[in-house]
């Protein structure tokens, strides 16, 4: 007895053992399941050193987390302004802000505007508390929407019909997957439910969002696509069987191991992510083959054998164990080989599920070679039925499908230069379609276009500025130096463009709006053609004094509060942050008393006087000169009706609409210097003593600004030309000594995009190696590893082709295809070039030895082909396109990789004649106990 025989008997001395202990231990893993998390943020998918992430997490500190919900919301008939809906808004965004983690909400009815009477700047609701929703309050209401590019396109869609609301949560976006965070969307949908929005649209998107509807339909996933892929396997095991031992058996294997595999991720806490849901899916597909392996062979032998008592029995199924252990050792190997290669991927959720794939493949060999021959020592002899294999047929016992099959391979392997010729051709094609390939992880596009967030988030974009965002962050290293008015020209003047032209930019937020408003309400009385030099910089007015900071005083100090009444204490203001921060509140329109000063004979307009008012001033001739003018100075090209209001407002400086502005031409303000400009801005701060934070680092004297660009893109590729074009502008418009950032959700995707093409790239390359160095070690040939490496390519090519033609994209999902396709595929090659390498040394005439070949390996393959691929082809019922597509295309590759092997390999060791295959394996076994592992 030889040393392997005496491990064996001393393995199986005591068959219950085995069972009890692999009982408990998956007892144990089965126990640490409810334990298992959920957690789809895509800031999880990409390393903690990642630039990208890293940038983001830096403006975070800076200017705080910028994590939010974006709620929408659609009046099927009339305005958001009426007086009804607004009452409703009211009491939504109050009882919003009850949400624990919720720190601030930013609604139409909470945010502030500011205002000047007489020489106070005021910041005061933006819908008073009294508000009645009467024409002349909906009058006024519009124009102060109207009168600040903050609130367009953020607070409200440009018809009026639609409002949205900014949750912001106080958490970090590293943290958008928790179920604290999570929690919020079913929160926010249940508070809008309770609010009863009158015949109002609710649509709801943001990454917390993504996460929680992924979450759902993940356990949606897991309860429907498990017992259909174990139904599909029951189904093939119950024709290949015909009995209940050869199903359940099998099935045990990979439900142990899906158990351990699952519940090991529990254990350590490995956060269970979208991919997770093809885990369980892909053992039972692929680790039920070790079981039928073992099964399979267990039946063939018993077949053969007269009544048999305990020990005969026993001693059969060690010596099944023992022919079958090497050959299913190799098919683990290779699957593993495919799995393993995953692994090494830089993104979190495929190198988890690399990892635990390769676990659970482990199991389910270890399993199956303990387990499975336990029980079957322990139950003892089995009855013999009649069954119908989709094992290779021996000879003299060829049955008609096998013998078809086999024919039909044989002429086919006849046509060589034809099989050739179409395989070149195959080739060529897949490579030249290459180019057309798209690499882009677009969140939308993971669920089918009718599901409420996919409809949110179009809404978002198409009526908003859109749901994803980059933050230009400026620098420098001197105290207040980003105040100078070329950085803050420069600022605003990117925004400018962005909105102007790059049509990928929805919305741009930043601090220079901030500084244009206060310019615009201070400078309301003032001609429209600039300042007039003052004896005194910034006197004192109306008896008050410098400020404490020793910077000159404008006389009134900070904002100040309106005094017709308070506001919604608890919510913050827009404008006083990334919109909205906390600042001063008051209720009531702002309530004009002085007399507007006229510049000539142009009326300037006050924050009281109506745009009759001022027209009623002017003479005729007057005000077709003003008319001309302003149509003059319109795009002659683009100009509308609003350009012309516009225009006309800037030249009579109606409202201090020719002040709305950064201050950079010094005379226009009176100064004789930029030094002297920026000191300017700098008092303006001081009226900004609201929360600015998330526009500045410091209240008065900031060394870093940002601005928040929000973008209407949906992939990759859209954002990174609106980010290069961002680049370019700053490259060759913003001073040298200034430092700019980009950084944002929209820049940690592109990064996830790039490892996901990294990740492609490495699994595939690692897996063919892997694959290579396992073939050429067996047969003692690098020509072997080669040749065995040519199904596997087509497949991956073929693969990438049906892709590009398709429009089906390169993600997180379809990344794996490729390593899952040579995992499960290499197994066709191995039991093919086994076949072909048995039966050509061992037929004499070597005319029949290729349809031998076929007639031993040609159905077990179809078939094994056939079972795998409609175990992954469950996926296509999945809730998620991706793994939707995933499914097909494993499937698809089961299929080529199956063809390729039973039509191309045979013609390529045919023209080849290598000497691998004319030389015996140094083992005594049989090859034809290799060709039945496979």
């Amino acid at each position: 007895m030889t040393s392997e025989d005496s491990s064996m008997e001393k393995l199986f001395r005591h068959p219950r053992w085995i069972v009890v202990i692999v009982s408990i231990i998956t007892v144990f893993f089965a126990l640490q399941i409810p334990k298992a998390t959920l957690d789809n943020n895509n800031f999880r998918f990409v390393p903690d050193n990642d630039p990208e992430l890293l940038g983001m997490k830096s403006v975070n500190e800076s200017f705080g987390s910028q994590l939010f919900i974006l709620v929408g919301l659609e009046r099927k008939h009339g305005t958001v302004l009426d007086a009804e809906f607004i009452g409703k808004l009211r009491d939504f965004s109050a009882k919003l802000s009850e949400i624990p983690i919720v720190a601030s909400i930013t609604s139409l009815s909470s945010t502030d505007y500011l205002t000047g009477r007489g020489d106070s700047i005021i910041a005061e609701p933006l819908v008073p508390e009294s508000y009645s929703g009467s024409r002349r309050e909906i009058a006024e209401l519009k124009e102060r929407i109207l009168s600040w590019d903050l609130y367009k396109g953020s607070l409200v869609s440009e018809d009026f019909s639609s409002t949205q609301v900014l949750v912001y949560l106080g958490t970090s976006a590293e943290d958008a997957g928790s179920p604290e965070v999570v929690a919020v969307h079913r929160s926010i949908k249940r508070i809008a439910g309770e609010v009863g929005f009158p015949d109002t649209r609710l649509y709801i998107t943001g990454m917390p969002v993504f996460s929680s509807v992924v979450n759902d339909a993940m356990e949606e996933d897991l309860v429907v696509l498990i017992p259909l892929v174990v139904f599909v396997v029951i189904l093939v095991l119950f024709l290949s069987f015909r009995r209940f031992s050869g199903v359940v058996l099998p099935l045990l294997t990979v439900l142990v191991s899906s158990i351990w595999a699952i519940g090991a991720m529990a254990l350590l806490g490995v956060k269970l992510s979208i991919l997770s849901t093809v885990l369980p899916v892909i053992l039972v597909a692929v680790g039920s083959a070790y079981g039928i392996h073992v099964v399979s062979h267990y039946y063939d032998e018993l077949a053969e054998k007269k009544t048999l008592n305990q020990e005969e029995h026993r001693a059969l199924v060690l010596a099944v164990l023992k022919r079958i252990g090497n050959p299913v050792l190799l098919a683990a190997l290779t699957t593993l080989a495919g799995f393993i290669s995953l692994s090494f991927s830089k993104v979190a959720p495929i190198f988890e599920f690399g990892i635990f794939a390769s676990f659970g493949v482990l199991v389910a060999f270890v399993v199956s070679l303990t387990l499975v021959p336990a029980i079957m020592i322990i139950r003892g002899p089995a009855s013999k039925l009649p069954r119908f294999r989709i094992t290779e047929m021996k000879p003299g016992q060829e049955d008609p499908l096998s013998g078809a099959i086999a024919d039909a391979l044989g002429h086919v392997s006849t046509k060589k230069r034809s099989i050739l010729a179409l395989g070149l051709l195959v080739i060529l094609v897949s490579v030249f379609s290459l180019g057309r390939l798209v690499i882009d992880n677009v969140l939308v596009e993971y669920f089918k276009p009718d599901t409420d967030v996919v409809l949110s988030d179009r809404f978002i974009r198409d009526k908003f500025g859109g749901s994803k965002s980059v933050s230009l962050v400026l620098s420098s290293e001197e105290p207040g130096g980003v105040l100078r008015p070329d950085v803050l020209g420069a600022m605003d003047g990117l925004a400018t463009y962005l909105r102007t032209s790059v049509p990928e930019v929805g919305k741009t937020t930043g601090f220079t709006d901030m500084i244009k408003r206060v310019n615009q309400v201070f400078n309301v009385d003032e001609s429209p053609d600039g300042l007039k030099p003052r004896a005194e910089e910034l006197s004192p007015r109306s008896g008050e004094g410098s400020s404490d900071d020793g910077l000159p005083s404008f006389g009134f100090g900070a904002v100040e509060e309106s005094q017709a009444g308070s506001g919604d204490e608890t919510l913050p203001a827009f404008g006083f942050s990334d919109f909205g921060a906390p600042a001063p509140e008051s209720k009531g329109f702002a309530q004009g008393t002085e007399e507007s000063r006229v510049a000539g004979s142009v009326p300037t307009g006050t924050s009281g006087e109506t745009l009759s008012d001022a027209i009623d001033n002017l003479d005729k001739l007057a005000l077709v000169a003003l008319l001309d003018k302003a149509l003059t100075e319109s795009d002659g090209e683009t100009r509308s009706a609003a350009d012309l209001v516009e225009n006309l407002a800037r030249l009579t400086n109606y409202k201090g609409r020719a002040y709305y502005e950064i201050p950079t031409d010094p005379a226009r303000y009176g100064k004789k210097t930029d030094e002297e400009l920026r000191l300017l801005i700098s008092n303006y701060l001081v009226l900004l003593s609201g929360d600015i934070s998330d526009f500045a680092d410091d209240p008065l004297e900031p060394t870093s600004i940002r601005m928040q660009i929000q973008l209407k893109t949906v992939g990759q590729i859209d954002t990174n030309r609106a980010v290069a074009a961002i680049r370019a502008y700053i490259d060759e418009r913003f001073p040298k000594d200034i430092e700019a950032r980009i950084a944002g959700d929209a820049l940690v995707e592109g990064s996830l995009n790039r490892l996901v093409v990294e990740s492609q790239l490495s699994s595939v390359a690692i897996s063919l190696l892997m694959v290579f160095i396992i073939l050429s070690v067996f047969y003692r040939s690098a020509v072997a590893g080669l040749i065995g490496l040519v199904p596997l390519s087509i497949t991956i090519l073929v693969n990438f082709a049906v892709m590009a033609l398709a429009g089906i994209k390169l993600n997180i999902g379809t990344a794996m295809v490729s390593s899952i396709a040579v995992g499960t595929g290499i197994d066709y090659t191995i039991h093919y070039m086994a076949a072909f390498h048995h039966e050509y040394l061992a037929t004499e005439n070597k005319n029949k030895f290729l349809r031998r070949t076929f007639l031993t390996s040609g159905k077990a393959i179809l078939f094994n082909a056939v079972s795998v691929g409609a175990g992954f082809a469950v996926l296509a019922l999945s809730q998620f396109n991706i793994l939707a597509e995933l499914g097909i295309l494993i499937a698809l590759a089961m299929g080529t990789s199956s063809l390729v092997s039973l039509t191309l390999l045979p013609v390529l060791l045919m023209v080849t004649n290598p000497a691998f295959i004319r030389r015996p394996l140094p083992s005594d076994r049989k090859m034809e106990t290799l060709e039945a592992g496979k």
